[in-house]
Formats: structure tokens, sequence, C-alpha cells
């Protein structure tokens, strides 16, 4: 490639005549275009070499006790870029390799020169060194861009071996380059419960060519040298060169943007619990404010009556109202003792009164007061085995007949509900099975949730939706288990649990 700017060449010989005679095969071409200067010692040319103020450069193989072969290492050494020409009297191939091994460009016989020869030989030359610069430009943007990069960028083999390991991968990985060359990526960073399954991508893709992550970002966990787990983001690409395949993988630490998203996700997910825990709350209150608003109304209604009826009717009706207005009393009693319930266990505040009870005596005589106010279903008891439990009795007998009226008040027109109290090993376990509409199986856990109410059946039943939370908690207190299972021919069964004291 001859540029219009002017060349620049310096020609090194000893021999003045030689210098002439190559000037004026160079002028022949155009002697307009070029710049001839001449240096006739090995320590002058060195210096000129170190200016690297030529476009190329002639040098004749014998400069008294140095040759050009030592010139020319000279040069190489002193990192010049520029295209050098060996000149000889005489064809050598001994010379001639080893110039062109040396760092020569070419390689011409003083006497077979000719301004043709030159012209060629300079234009081959101009133009490959015009390309080997092109080349190392790009190959130091790359080098630049593989130190300096942000991202850890990692090399290696078909064999897993790795070749290359940047600065950024020391400071993400913990490893530094001279503690992983050579050695297995699977064996260094990735982590041991994945290696196996890396090992048989690797080995899949070098039999089918087929691999599901590469050119893909992904997500994967990297192990660090000193023994933690850490996302990263990776890409890997893939490259063959001549048979072997090369492997590029850049990675990046994710752990703070992971980090990040789980504060975020958490977050969220405090706001939804905090949105649906104001959406039961809200529901909570319209359905308390209807379900004390109503027995008050009836007792409203019984006092107007039992004072306009007082002077004119007999005791027996005073007698029937001032009952109802008891029943009714009793109602809003229950009501107002649940939501102080809530209200204290909310602030952990419920106490309970331990003493130790003979559960086949409490038992009963608990379900013998819920019958006399269940006038709808018979409670059958058909297991009482004995055991001894340290238990508040009043906050037991709560939970009971909390779910006892539940499964009255959700077992309309059905006779019974049948009661189980059975030893197993450490625990008491009580049941109460009804036989009324159940409830659906994906919505057993949530029953035990305050406000909970089931939506298909909330509107037909009374009711706080705070009872069974309530119970939850009291036999959570006591050390026990609560839950309820859906009974294959209908209605459903709950369970608590209560820790023995005469233990087997």
């Amino acid at each position: 490639m001859l540029t219009s700017k002017r060349i620049k060449i310096l020609v090194v010989d000893d021999d003045e005549d030689d210098y002439f005679i190559i000037s004026d095969y160079i002028n022949e071409i155009d002697k307009n275009k070029f710049v001839i200067d001449w240096c006739n010692s090995y320590q002058s040319a060195v210096e000129k070499f170190k200016a690297k103020a030529y476009d190329i450069y002639f040098v004749d193989y014998r400069l008294g006790n140095e040759t050009g072969l030592e010139l020319l290492k000279e040069a190489v050494n002193l990192e010049c870029e520029d295209p050098i020409i060996l000149l000889t009297g005489k064809g050598n191939k001994v010379i001639d390799i080893e110039a062109m091994k040396s760092g020569a460009t070419d390689y011409l016989i003083k006497s077979e020169l000719n301004a043709e020869k030159l012209e060629r030989c300079m234009r081959y030359s101009l133009d490959r060194a015009a390309y080997l610069k092109t080349i190392r430009e790009s190959e130091k943007r790359l080098k630049t861009f593989f130190r300096n990069g942000p991202n850890a960028i990692i090399v290696i083999n078909e064999d897993e071996e790795i070749l290359e390991w940047n600065p950024q991968a020391e400071v993400i990985f913990g490893f530094t380059e001279a503690e992983v060359h050579g050695k297995l990526l699977s064996e260094t960073i990735i982590p041991l419960q994945y290696r196996q399954a890396h090992k048989k991508g690797m080995t899949r893709f070098l039999g089918t060519g087929v691999g599901p992550f590469l050119n893909k970002t992904i997500e994967v966990t990297a192990l660090h040298k000193n023994g933690h787990e850490f996302y990263v983001s990776m890409s890997i690409s893939n490259v063959k060169i001549q048979s072997d395949w090369l492997f590029i993988a850049f990675l990046s630490d994710i752990t703070e943007r992971k980090r990040t998203e789980d504060a975020l996700i958490h977050k969220e997910a405090e706001l939804l619990q905090a949105r649906l825990l104001e959406e039961k709350k809200n529901e909570f209150l319209s359905i308390a404010s209807h379900e004390l608003k109503t027995p008050l109304t009836t007792l409203k209604a019984y006092a107007s009556m039992a004072l306009a009826f007082s002077e004119h009717q007999g005791p027996d009706m005073m007698r029937d109202y001032l009952f109802k207005i008891d029943q009714y009393c009793n109602k809003l009693t229950f009501l107002i003792n649940e939501l102080l319930d809530v209200s204290k266990i909310h602030a952990g505040r419920l106490i309970l009164n331990h003493t130790e009870v003979d559960t086949d005596q409490f038992l009963p005589d608990v379900l013998n007061s819920m019958q006399q106010i269940t006038q709808t279903h018979r409670i059958v008891l058909e297991q009482n085995h004995p055991a001894k439990v340290h238990m508040d009795p009043l906050r037991l007998e709560q939970v009971i007949t909390n779910i006892i009226g539940n499964a009255a008040k959700y077992s309309p027109g059905q006779e019974k509900i049948i009661v189980n109290s059975v030893r197993n090993c450490d625990e008491i376990v009580m049941s109460f099975r009804d036989f009324g509409i159940g409830i659906p199986e994906e919505k057993l856990e949530k029953i035990f949730d305050r406000f909970y109410r089931v939506d298909e059946e909330s509107n037909k039943f009374s009711g706080l939706g705070i009872g069974l939370f309530v119970s939850s908690e009291i036999v959570k207190q006591h050390g026990g288990k609560i839950w309820a299972t859906v009974n294959d021919d209908g209605g459903s069964t709950f369970y608590f649990t209560l820790p023995a004291v005469d233990r087997n």
C-alpha cells in the first residue's frame, strides 16, 4: 500500500555504493514519493530504530562486526512495528529463514534487485505492516477490554481447563489467575450440587453440538474461594479454533440486585398482607356491627314488650320475655368476649390459668353443658380415654364450645355430632365430627386465620369469623395442635391435641 504521503525510508548499509544503487531504484519508482536516508553503522542504526521515524527499513546482512540479523533482533526488542527488509549479497536459504524468524518482512538479494522488484517488495511490506498494525490495535483493544472490563471473563477449553481469567474474575470469585490457570472450572467456581449437571452438559454439547445455555443470559449460583455461594448473571459463547472448542463466559455478581429484588418482594408481600388485613378488618367491622346490632334490636323489642305488657299480662308471659332478654344478653356477652380475646392475643396478653385436669371427667361435663343449650343435635361421646392434662379448664371449655357450636350451626337438618377423646402416646387427641356442609379442601388451612370466613357460606350463617382463630391460639398456648379434615361422606371433623402430664 503506497500511500499519497511521502514514505520515509532508511537504508542501513556500510557500503555507500550499495546505498546509491538502492536509492536509484527507489527513485525510478517515483522520486517525489520517497524520502531516503542512509545509516552506515550498527550503533547509529540502533538510535534510528529508537526514534521510530521511518516507514520502512532496508538492512544489509553485513554491518562490520555485527550482522543485520542482530540488528533485526534489536529492533524487535525496541518494539519496532514498521517493516524491515533484509539485504544480502547472495542467496542463502539458512539466512533467509533466520531473517524471517527474527522479524524481517522480506528478504532480497542485492544482485537481483531492480525497481520493479523493490516496488513490489515495498508495497507488500507496507500492506502487511498496515494489516499487522490493525490486528495489533484490535488485540490491544481486546486486551484492554479483557483486563479492564466490568465483567468477569473466563475462557475454558473443551476439557474444562481454565485458560484465561481476568482481574474482575479475581475480584468476584477471590481466586488469582495463577491459582486457577489450568484447573477444571467445575472444581473451582461451580457449586458441588451442579457439577455433575455441568459435566453432562459439556459431554452433550461435544457429542451433539447442542448447548441449551449457550448465547443466553442466565442467573445461577457460583462458588467463591471462601466457600460461600452467591448469584451471578452469566452468558456463554463458544468458538471453534481448528478442531478444538473454546468457551468464553461473561459473568457479573448480582448479589446486591438479588437482595434488592428480595427486599422489594418482601415489601410488596407486606403491603399486600396489610391491604388484605385492612379489607378483612373492614369486612369484620361490618359483620360485627350487624352481629351486635341484631341482639340489641331484639333486646330492645322484648324489653319494650315487657314494659307494655307488664300491667296487663300475667307473670308467665313476663318470664318468657325476660328469658329471651337473658339469652340475647348472653349472646352479646359471648361476642364481646371474643372481641376482647382477639385484642388480648394481638397484644400478647392472653393469660392462661393452668391446673391439672382429668380429661375423662372434664370432657363429659363440658358436653353435658353444651347439650343443654344445643336443642337441634345430639352430642354423642364415643370414646373417652383417661389422661391428665395441665390446662386452663375455662379456656379449653371455650374451645370445645366454639367447635361444637360451629358443628351445629353448619349442619342444619342433621341429628348428631360425634365426639372422641383418644390417647395417642404422650398426648390426648380430641375430635368433633359433624355431617354438615363441609369445608372446601383448599380452605382448610385458612379457617384458623383471624377474621376468615368461607366466602361461599359467609352470608348464610352468623358469626364474626374469629372463634376458630381464638380457639387455635388457646390450643397453641397449651402446647397442642389444631386442624380440620373433610369427611368422605360429608361434613368435617375438627381435631386438637393436648400434651398429657401422665406421659407413657
